[in-house]
């Protein structure tokens, strides 16, 4: 048999979500529901627990040893679990802060549960080879779908994940990076940064006053709503 053939034959195992999950594992979980910007899991915390996203949507950030750089990546329903990745991996520590965009409901899973249940029911597994594999495979030699978008989109994604790191509830977010990190974190020269920031003053999605950048609550609604259509589904 061909290998296109056999591609074919297993095609249907291409997801590993909530919709797949067979109901004696869902009967063994609990449901959790955040707010958002709370924080579901801290980069370094033990994957206690896999949580399968039903509702809404989540941010990634990682943290560099010179505090300064980060990369991202999000979740949905269709893409999610959070805690997958190092339970299969059998690593202690999460690979990521994971923080909630909009409002989330999630299946909680305790991980031990969850893993002996893929170890030990063959389709789970292939489900759950393919997703990973996927994953890996889009990702390779790229830090991350952004780098395919044009300097702006880079530039209000970096800022609505700052927002969502680092605001105070009702406070006007001022963002510490400097233009010349902003461009460092994200692949952008100096002079492009400058440029993308005077658009998104234009489009009323940020506030500069000497170099100095600004976020109230109503932009980074707005910027977030300018966001979600470039996300991967």
């Amino acid at each position: 048999m061909r290998l296109e053939e056999l591609w074919a034959k297993y095609s249907s195992y291409n997801q590993f979500n909530y919709s797949i999950l067979p109901e004696e594992l869902k009967e063994k979980g609990s449901i959790v529901r955040y707010r958002p910007n709370e924080v579901i899991i801290n980069q370094g915390d033990f994957p206690r627990y896999i949580f399968f996203i039903m509702e809404g949507l989540a941010f990634g950030t990682r943290n560099y040893h010179d505090g300064n750089n980060y990369r991202y990546f999000t979740l949905t329903p269709s893409t999610g679990s959070i805690g997958l990745l190092e339970v299969a991996a059998r690593k202690p520590g999460a690979v990521a802060t994971v923080i909630a965009a909009t409002e989330m409901k999630m299946l909680k899973l305790d991980s031990a549960i969850a893993y002996e249940y893929l170890m030990t029911h063959m389709e789970m597994l292939w489900n759950c080879i393919y997703i990973v594999a996927n994953d890996l495979y889009q990702r390779s030699g790229n830090d991350g779908f952004l780098y395919y978008k044009k300097g702006l989109d880079r530039v209000r994604y970096y800022l609505v994940q700052y927002y969502l790191l680092h605001h105070l509830e009702e406070d006007i977010l001022v963002v510490e990076p400097d233009y010349q990190v902003l461009a460092s974190n994200i692949g952008l020269s100096v002079r492009t940064v400058v440029r993308c920031v005077q658009k998104l003053k234009q489009l009323d999605e940020i506030t500069s006053c000497r170099r100095k950048l600004t976020i109230s609550p109503e932009q980074h609604e707005r910027s977030m709503s300018r966001i979600q259509p470039l996300l991967p589904s």
